[in-house]
């Protein structure tokens, strides 16, 4: 296995408070108005820019001649595939963010498709208060995504090396009957 050089960077979140983006998560170190300082995952810029491309392109003039149902069964995979990607993050303002910019791309889809109708029209055919829908098509709000920050935390997995810390209660793994240890020699000779 080579490493890239331009990809490869070995850094510390102490030494380094802009942040770097790894697997599209923007990771940074803030501190709270407490003093206390956490470390925030959010979606990247770059992420975040290229789901709002895909909408755009979904909701472009090219595809005024396709139904609302199908614009939907487009766009909707894509928004909720983005947003299971990123629920595991700081991520509730980008999700609302991107709910807005997904819903104002297809209001303004329906209108370029039906110019001459009134926006009352429209609403009552539609869209309602809360969603765009059509023959059961219902657009995805990622801002109702429910975000899972700190779900797994790394000191309460079970392991050969700190299974006399681990609370067996808090306990994300239990431990295993096989020999570990035997196990980790075959991964490695794997691995080399």
């Amino acid at each position: 296995m080579i490493l890239s050089v331009e990809k490869t960077h070995i850094t510390h979140i102490t030494h380094i408070d802009d942040g770097f983006v790894f697997l599209d998560f923007h990771i940074q170190r803030k501190t709270r108005g407490d003093g206390r300082r956490v470390v925030l995952t959010i979606p990247a810029k770059q992420a975040l820019a290229s789901v709002m491309h895909k909408i755009k392109k979904l909701t472009g003039q090219g595809t005024t001649s396709l139904s609302l149902a199908e614009v939907l069964r487009k766009v909707t995979p894509v928004l909720r595939g983005w947003a299971a990607y990123f629920r595991h993050g700081a991520s509730k303002k980008t999700f609302s963010y991107l709910g807005w910019y997904a819903w104002w791309r297809l209001i303004l889809w329906i209108r370029c498709k039906h110019p001459h109708l009134t926006w009352k029209q429209l609403r009552r055919r539609y869209y309602g208060a809360d969603r765009i829908a059509e023959d059961r098509m219902v657009l995805y709000n990622p801002a109702k995504t429910r975000v899972e920050r700190y779900r797994y935390r790394g000191a309460q997995i079970s392991t050969p090396w700190n299974i006399d810390e681990v609370d067996p209660e808090k306990a994300r793994f239990r431990r295993t009957g096989h020999d570990d240890m035997a196990f980790v020699g075959q991964v490695s000779e794997h691995l080399t």
